[in-house]
């Protein structure tokens, strides 16, 4: 399987590839084999590279998420207090103006006993 490095090895100058080429003759298969070494070293940074850049996308993709959710849940929280301190308002002024009826009848009625 070919590594990324592979790529930029075959995009080289036919100068830099002879160099290259020279270098390797000079050095031997040891020289050869460091070499290889050394690229695929590279080809793992870059991979580990890729995994830190696809593990800070996931962290932040799960933190927008939460945040998100978080968000939603208070705005529903807040929607339902304020639904049910409405009622609660309309109960207590109904109450209130039953009692207040119910006083203004009775002093009605008094005053027309006392009339009477």
């Amino acid at each position: 399987m070919p590594t990324i490095l592979e790529g930029f090895n075959e995009q080289r100058t036919p100068m830099s590839r002879a160099l290259r080429t020279k270098k390797c003759k000079k050095e031997g298969l040891l020289g050869h084999v460091n070499t290889h070494m050394h690229d695929k070293c590279y080809s793992n940074l870059l991979l580990l590279l890729l995994l830190l850049v696809v593990v800070i996308v996931v962290v932040v993709v799960v933190v927008v998420v939460v945040v998100v959710v978080v968000v939603v849940v208070v705005v529903v929280v807040v929607a339902v207090l304020v639904v049910v301190v409405a009622e609660i308002v309309v109960i207590v002024v109904v109450v209130v103006v039953v009692v207040v009826v119910v006083v203004v009848v009775v002093e009605v009625v008094e005053v027309i006993v006392v009339l009477k």
